[in-house]
């Protein structure tokens, strides 16, 4: 009779540790150090401050642009990306630039911590985030844009949901 009720008691409490919190948002593409953030076209942006868990300091902007219009470019150096981490040469390591689409997510720099938030990308498919497109959207070698705002506005929603 006691293991009776010792093992009822233990099938209650495995069951509370199982059931899932509610959902806040989904992962974000990516989370690393920086060494420098750039924005281009600084005007474009809309940012504020914000912080995470009131713990590290951030700026989140995101691309305030209608859905359609195109992308806004960030450009993130990163010691973890170089082939050489002693070799500080942007000929050889060359920073990433990355593309943030309207309605598409925040890009978040947090200074007492040096992270960048990057926002879920997988809602491209095979596309990517980066500026190696023309304006039909085909890869080009050089002086690349980012994917056609207008093409896409035509890609399917993921349903990520952005903090």
């Amino acid at each position: 009779l006691i293991l009776g009720i010792s093992t009822t008691a233990s099938a209650r409490i495995r069951r509370a540790k199982v059931e899932k919190p509610d959902m806040k948002f989904t992962a974000p593409h990516e989370v690393h150090q920086f060494e420098q953030v750039k924005y281009y076209d600084e005007p474009e942006w809309a940012c504020n401050t914000d912080s995470i868990a009131d713990n590290v300091g951030c700026i989140k902007c995101w691309n305030p642009r209608d859905e359609g219009d195109d992308a806004l470019i960030v450009e993130v150096k990163a010691m973890y990306k170089r082939a050489d981490l002693n070799i500080k040469d942007e000929s050889v390591n060359k920073p990433r630039k990355h593309c943030i689409f309207p309605g598409r997510g925040y890009f978040w720099t947090c200074f007492n911590s040096n992270l960048v938030i990057e926002p879920d990308s997988d809602w491209l498919g095979d596309l990517k985030d980066k500026p190696i497109y023309n304006s039909t959207g085909h890869v080009v070698d050089e002086d690349g844009i980012c994917y056609p705002g207008n093409l896409a506005a035509e890609l399917g929603d993921n349903g990520a949901i952005f903090v």
